[in-house]
């Protein structure tokens, strides 16, 4: 039989173990979101680029 304190100590493992999960799962998602930027930058930069090579010049 668990006392109180034995409880309170499993809560506090799982609430840890719950707080690791949400803080790698935080940390994929924004990796996601940076690489997912980066992309976007580089692709309208290779289209600008494209669209004033292909400009008439005067």
């Amino acid at each position: 039989m668990m006392n109180r304190l034995d409880t309170i100590a499993t809560r506090q493992k799982q609430s840890r173990v719950r707080d690791a999960m949400f803080a790698v799962a935080l940390a994929v998602a924004a990796f996601v979101s940076i690489t997912g930027v980066e992309t976007a930058c580089q692709a309208a930069t290779t289209h600008a680029v494209h669209v004033a090579q292909l400009a008439p010049r005067q």
